[in-house]
């Protein structure tokens, strides 16, 4: 017999199946005993009765075993599924030691203390469903560009120099000469515009030495980065973005809602168009002078658009040269701005885009203001000397899109295994 997953038991009534999986819980009630059986797809409950061969095998049982078991379903509309197995054997497949956390969320345990055994706590149904989601949210991403014609790159991770510089860099001995894990693919992608490419995704790790203790900051993150060529303005980016987002959405909400809203948040609003405004009309609608937004202010605005607009997405336009990269392309209307934009979600900063400068010397005229050495860019400077077509892009956080979309507390809950200022294990 092949084995048989517990949700797929109530379609084999009346017949002798094989399960596996994990002893989630036993429970002893004088002449009968229940066993219940956890695998990938949920629970089942089987059940021993004291004059069956069987019941006194339970007695050798633990929490946590792997087991094989094989027995008769019967219909039971009070147990998980509406079936139940009646055991015939259990054979133990592998031990347990007792458990050094309580992962089923009936005790609180120290979320550093679950991340040392991250294994464990992912056995928590609830925890392994942020994972199944984030999986279908990487999923869709690339089904919609695929269907838009985008090429899939890889970008090395190995690096000369990073896209942004400076000391977020984590530097690496790259044989006899140093190197730094990449903090994005940027540079890469617009280079991939002068190779004729036009229309390029990446899904990959980034990562940042960011000395930052927050619940919205990794070390290593991973990010879906885009690049299109030939565009008219940076609007055509935001629309971007916005096709993908609620393509992702649109899909979600057929086959994951109800698990998302598990998690007690609601689904979020979609349907209309994303707001956009300028960053001088954000600080406006919460009363302070523009600038760079903090966490605070991101919170805030993204408060004022749900409440005003009924839109859980704000694309926040034209931030200042001085906080935007090299690279960036000034605003035709105010050079002190930039064709750059942020997209906020339920009051957190998901996406960073904008329109990118394509002209070299305009290009290098902006390295020099900003005081980066044309000199070790010279690689990435050289594809702007052979024909480089007007592009723009964008790059995403998938954790931080899983972490607002659950309502997750800390952006760690939405990573396998947490890289961060004090994590390099497990």
């Amino acid at each position: 017999m092949d084995r048989i997953l517990a949700s797929d038991v109530k379609n084999h009534p009346n017949k002798e199946i094989i399960l596996e999986g994990w002893i989630d819980t036993i429970r002893a009630l004088g002449k009968i005993s229940f066993v219940i059986i956890r695998d990938k797809s949920g629970k089942v409950q089987t059940i021993a009765r004291k004059d069956t061969p069987v019941f006194d095998s339970l007695k050798d049982l633990s929490r946590e075993y792997v087991i094989e078991a094989t027995g008769l379903v019967k219909e039971n509309k009070s147990a998980p599924g509406g079936a139940e197995v009646e055991l015939k054997s259990i054979k133990v497949i592998a031990k347990s030691e007792p458990l050094p956390i309580e992962f089923s969320g009936k005790i609180d345990t120290n979320q550093s203390k679950r991340f040392d055994y991250r294994y464990l706590d992912l056995r928590n149904p609830q925890n392994k469903k942020i994972f199944e989601i984030k999986s279908e949210i990487s999923n869709l991403f690339r089904e919609y560009l695929h269907g838009k014609n985008f090429i899939e790159i890889h970008s090395p991770k190995i690096v000369a120099l990073g896209a942004e510089g400076g000391s977020e860099m984590f530097p690496i001995l790259y044989y006899n000469k140093e190197g730094y894990l990449a903090q994005s693919p940027q540079l890469y992608k617009q280079m991939m515009q002068a190779a004729g490419f036009e229309k390029v995704f990446e899904i990959g790790p980034v990562y940042r030495a960011e000395k930052s203790h927050t619940i919205r900051h990794l070390s290593e993150y991973w990010g879906l980065d885009c690049e299109i060529s030939f565009i008219k303005n940076f609007d055509e980016v935001m629309d971007l973005v916005e096709n993908i987002l609620k393509y992702v959405l649109e899909n979600l909400e057929k086959t994951h809602k109800a698990d998302i809203e598990a998690f007690g948040v609601k689904f979020p609003e979609y349907h209309k168009p994303f707001a956009r405004l300028t960053l001088e009309e954000c600080f406006q609608l919460i009363g302070k002078p523009a600038e760079d937004p903090t966490t605070e202010e991101e919170k805030m605005i993204g408060t004022k658009v749900i409440e005003k607009l009924g839109s859980d997405f704000v694309f926040i336009m034209n931030y200042p040269f001085s906080a935007r990269p090299f690279y960036a392309m000034k605003s035709p209307k105010d050079p002190k701005l930039t064709d750059s934009f942020d997209l906020v979600f339920r009051g957190l900063e998901i996406v960073t885009g904008g329109q990118r400068e394509h002209r070299i010397t305009v290009l290098e005229a902006q390295a020099k203001e900003k005081n980066v050495s044309v000199g070790s860019l010279s690689s990435y400077m050289e594809a702007f000397r052979y024909g480089m077509p007007p592009h723009g892009g964008f790059g995403m956080g998938i954790e931080r899109v899983v972490m607002q979309l659950l309502g997750l507390e800390n952006i760690r809950e939405a990573v396998l295994f947490p890289r961060d200022t004090e994590r390099l294990t497990p």
